[in-house]
């Protein structure tokens, strides 16, 4: 992606905010970089963890490492056509990995044209280890020591020194705390939390994060809101990032109030790419019920309904001379433009003046991605 703009650059252009959407292939970062609405469109891509594992085939767990995950971003981060839109663009480093690692992921991430990592603080000691942020599981992943994490914002700060890579610090307090039953109890773990997170995001900004995440898989906005409040009385000028993910009935304008700078559609298209080519999916199937029976892999995806690591193996496949070719060239056809027409009308909804929870109808749940998600069925 050598045609980008930076993150920084896109916040001076755009009065301290920007949008970014989830990015997972290179059909996905074309209809983002090309789509527009009377000259408004997304200031950047974001490369999730969950959409770049479910389009591998993988869970979500950090079983692979961020080093390994960047290697595999040239086809989703390449530049486009001459006279596309330049777009800035974001990575999801999950924990950023060993420490030996960094050099190796900031050169190529910043070779690619990646102007920020974030990183989470989450406790990881071995691959496979990482419970996804939105998932149901309180208190089965612990965060890691602040000043242990620090140490890992100082390497990355070190060795992305000269480029124009900013690094983030994701903070997990609010998703780590455990849920109480207990109105008041629970109440009380969201406050602790609150300081939790405050502290925490002294502790990394001190160790020289150039911007914050703040992260909720609450429906509501409070937690979030609470935090930035906060952080902006000390901290006017550091950038805060958010995911209104599960708050999506948020209006933007209330973020922005609040504080937030970066505003980012994690997981958009891949939910909707798979709401669109469910049917399709479906109804060759009928027709055809064999047609991935000599794929392992594919039929696996097939089985998962994880229809974004089937494109991916379809696009591997050599079908033009062997059986049911025809079938198949109609099938990756008619699942393309599924794919093309649904991430449009997702986009144009996301775009729009309020929320953008209208275009919730027109993909998968959370729910429902992450448990596609839990299911193993790529060959790495």
């Amino acid at each position: 992606m050598s045609e980008s703009v930076s993150v920084r650059s896109a916040l001076k252009q755009h009065n301290g905010v920007i949008r970014l959407m989830e990015a997972h292939d290179p059909v996905s970062s074309d209809i983002v970089r090309n789509f527009q609405i009377q000259g408004n469109g997304f200031q950047g891509l974001w490369v999730s963890g969950l959409t770049q594992t479910t389009h591998l085939g993988i869970p979500d767990t950090e079983i692979i490492t961020p080093l390994l995950r960047a290697t595999l971003l040239a086809a989703t981060l390449k530049s486009g056509s001459p006279g596309d839109r330049k777009l800035c663009a974001a990575f999801d480093a999950d924990s950023g990995g060993d420490i030996p690692s960094i050099p190796a992921l900031v050169r190529i991430l910043n070779s690619m044209g990646v102007s920020m990592i974030v990183i989470e603080d989450k406790d990881l000691h071995a691959p496979g280890e990482k419970v996804n942020s939105l998932l149901p599981a309180d208190g089965s992943q612990a965060q890691a020591n602040p000043h242990e994490f620090a140490r890992k914002i100082h390497t990355f700060i070190r060795e992305t020194y000269g480029t124009e890579i900013m690094i983030t610090a994701r903070i997990e307090s609010f998703n780590t705390r455990i849920v109480m039953d207990d109105p008041e109890e629970d109440a009380a773990s969201v406050r602790n939390a609150l300081a939790d997170a405050l502290s925490r995001a002294e502790i990394y900004t001190d160790a020289g994060a150039d911007a914050v995440m703040i992260h909720s898989k609450s429906k509501d906005p409070d937690e979030v809101l609470e935090f930035i409040r906060a952080f902006r009385a000390k901290n006017p000028h550091i950038p805060v990032v958010v995911v209104p993910t599960t708050y999506s009935t948020t209006p933007r304008q209330t973020l922005i109030d609040a504080g937030a700078n970066v505003i980012i559609y994690a997981n958009h298209l891949m939910r909707a790419k798979i709401k669109g080519v469910h049917k399709v999916a479906k109804a060759q199937l009928e027709i055809n019920p064999a047609l991935f029976a000599d794929n392992e892999e594919a039929r696996a995806s097939l089985d998962a309904q994880n229809y974004g690591s089937l494109l991916r193996v379809l696009k591997k496949m050599d079908f033009e001379n062997g059986k049911n070719a025809e079938a198949m060239t109609f099938y990756v056809a008619a699942k393309q433009r599924a794919i093309s027409s649904m991430a449009r009308a997702t986009l144009e909804l996301l775009l729009g003046d309020k929320s953008g929870c209208e275009a919730d109808s027109l993909m998968i749940t959370v729910k429902d991605l992450l448990k596609i998600n839990s299911y193993e069925v790529g060959q790495l």
